[in-house]
């Protein structure tokens, strides 16, 4: 398992966006509304690709979209570099699925129509919490990122993308500490008629990911996860990648939220410091 992955500040919004082709604007990926989609006018490569202009070199290693529409054979590709015309380019991630393999294999059933792939089916992709996430190696500097993609079968007619997800990352030295959770939450209201027959005003569940840093040099904590608390507050933008290295569960255990409590660096012995974190999905 690798350490957990914490990805600040988002530098969408303060960048330029340009190309392709947007019956709602590309620009509403700087909009932290999910529900301000940007929506191609249609499906085709070079319609849907766009272009980031951050305005001088950034650090870089995570790139993501989060509540999209790619279909179950969509495809993506990152291009990071100094050339605006990306000829020359300092990242390229290739080719990558939209939707990757999510199940273990005997967990599906023989009459699945996705037993033989393992990713996501048609009918739970449209409910599910879509999230297009890239995490380079290690730090990349560059000041311009093409996004494109091939999903021309789209049944939609189009792609649409909710939230755009572009910053550095860091990792802590030593992984969350044994007892860390993520689970759901949901708002939904249940109220019983007199009959005692529920009624339900249901609210789409969100990700929640409790856990302890328990193990943070003064470095770490001081310079890092203090300024984190410093620069974010409780409704600055964070993403959590619960675990990098397990591509299986990628999807389902990361997503862009927001640290709920500023809570205390606790000294627990010499060089040696504590924090706890929770983190909630934003919609």
């Amino acid at each position: 398992m690798a350490n957990v992955l914490l990805a600040y500040p988002n530098l969408t919004d303060g960048s330029t966006l340009s190309g392709g082709s947007w019956q709602a604007p590309l620009t509403n990926l700087q909009d932290r509304r999910l529900a301000r989609v940007a929506r191609t006018t249609d499906c085709t490569t070079p319609n849907t690709q766009f272009a980031i202009d951050l305005g001088k070199d950034r650090k870089l290693q995570v790139i993501s979209l989060i509540s999209h529409n790619m279909s179950t054979q969509g495809q993506w590709r990152v291009l990071m570099g100094d050339d605006p015309t990306f000829a020359a380019n300092k990242y390229d991630s290739g080719w990558m699925v939209a939707w990757p393999v999510v199940y273990p294999f005997g967990t599906l059933e023989w009459e699945d129509d996705n037993w033989w792939e393992g990713t996501i089916s048609q009918d739970d992709r449209a409910g599910y919490p879509g999230i297009l996430l890239n995490l380079l190696p290690s730090i990349t500097l560059a000041r311009y990122v093409q996004v494109l993609f091939s999903d021309a079968n789209n049944l939609a007619g189009y792609l649409q993308f909710g939230r755009l997800f572009l910053s550095p990352g860091w990792q802590p030295a030593n992984n969350m500490s044994y007892g860390a959770s993520f689970n759901w939450e949901t708002d939904t209201k249940v109220a019983r008629s007199l009959g005692s027959v529920p009624y339900f005003d249901r609210k789409a569940p969100r990700r929640v990911d409790k856990f302890t840093l328990g193990f943070l040099s003064d470095a770490e904590a001081k310079a890092i996860v203090f300024e984190m608390q410093r620069k974010l507050g409780v409704d600055g933008e964070v993403l959590v990648a619960w675990d990098p290295a397990d591509p299986m569960n990628l999807i389902r255990q990361s997503f862009v939220g927001r640290i709920r409590a500023l809570n205390p660096i606790a000294t627990v012995f010499l060089n040696n410091n504590s924090n706890a974190f929770e983190i909630e999905e934003t919609s």
